[in-house]
């Protein structure tokens, strides 16, 4: 175990993965780049998210924080320590269906954010191929793009 995963794994309470199964499964997305990871943290909340930049800052290594891995373009792999928001942080946080936004949690799928608004009239879009899978960007949580039915 190196400085960093012990690091980690005393201040995450996510899981903190560097054995080489986890670093090969999150060295590819949906295009034709493969670049194994440092390591993998799945954070259960906001504060582990902090704790895993704080912990990447003191070691200088990178970040990427990472959704579905449904990128066409290899924009979720890199030689950094990935954080999958998948797994714990994929809610629904807040709708304002009167001025057309959400806020979501980074790991939020497409389909789902789709799903728990479908019964105000709204729907996220665009529809694409990969809604089932792709999250919604870790740095922009508030969705603005919702198209109405009233």
């Amino acid at each position: 175990m190196n400085d960093l995963e012990r690091d980690l794994r005393r201040v995450v309470r996510g899981s903190v993965r560097f054995d080489p199964a986890s670093r090969l499964l999150y060295s590819t997305d949906a295009s034709m780049y493969q670049v194994e990871p440092i390591g993998v943290v799945t954070p259960r909340n906001a504060d582990d998210v902090i704790a895993a930049f704080d912990v990447a800052r003191r070691h200088a290594v990178a970040l990427l924080p990472r959704g579905g891995g449904t990128s066409l373009t290899g924009q979720t792999v890199n030689r950094a320590l990935v954080l999958d928001f998948s797994q714990h942080m994929n809610g629904v946080l807040e709708v304002n269906a009167d001025e057309l936004w959400a806020r979501v949690q980074p790991g939020l799928v497409q389909d789902e954010l789709n799903h728990h608004v479908r019964g105000q009239g709204l729907l996220f879009g665009p529809d694409t191929s990969t809604s089932t899978c792709s999250s919604s960007t870790p740095s922009s949580p508030t969705v603005r793009a919702f198209a109405s039915a009233r």
